[in-house]
């Protein structure tokens, strides 16, 4: 579908150009995300493209964010089914909603974050989430070192997978998502008096 003359999108331009992005670099990587191929994938004119995203970089922002608001759902998700209303609930959701992602989207991201990287300010928003994070994390000094173990233990392992680099059968990976879950809720367990 194209866009009017007029540079108004219909409802819904916006997602389907971000959808349209986020599946040429998962086919094609990041380094052919090109605005006249996401606009031909999309269904809408390059100048409706520009209208919601002026430049590339602006595209990359926009699917990174994109991607951070999924992981957030995610792990909100994750965080509504645990008893834990503390940080080692937060910290379990954190690993359950990374570890039970799809994978597919997982390498989207991944290939959004390598693109990112040569505009350094296009992770601006990422730095502050984990910054917050560990500052959460430091409010607990006797559980920091631990939960900080989970988080990139969680991260790594997904990374891991993304770039196949790791070869775990599914029964192991499941212990490792359980010790995880064990190593945060023993990280802030309360200790008696």
């Amino acid at each position: 579908m194209q866009l009017a003359a007029t540079g108004t999108a219909p409802a819904g331009a916006r997602d389907r150009i971000l959808e349209a992005a986020e599946q040429l670099v998962a086919e094609q990587g990041a380094s052919n995300l090109t605005l006249d191929a996401v606009a031909q994938a999309a269904g809408v004119s390059k100048g409706g493209l520009l209208y919601h995203f002026p430049s590339k970089d602006a595209l990359l922002m926009g699917m990174l964010d994109r991607h951070c608001e999924q992981m957030d759902q995610r792990c909100a998700e994750a965080h509504a089914d645990l008893p834990d209303n503390d940080f080692a609930g937060h910290l379990k959701a954190h690993v359950l909603g990374l570890l039970r992602w799809n994978t597919v989207r997982a390498e989207v991201g991944t290939a959004m974050f390598a693109a990112a990287a040569n505009n350094p300010s296009l992770l601006e928003n990422i730095r502050k989430r984990y910054a917050d994070d560990i500052a959460r994390m430091a409010e607990h000094p006797s559980a920091f070192a631990r939960g900080a173990v989970v988080m990139l233990a969680t991260d790594g392992l997904l990374m891991g997978e993304v770039w196949k680099l790791t070869s775990f059968t599914p029964e192991q990976r499941e212990q490792i998502v359980a010790e995880l879950l064990r190593l945060a809720d023993e990280a802030f367990e309360k200790k008696p008096a």
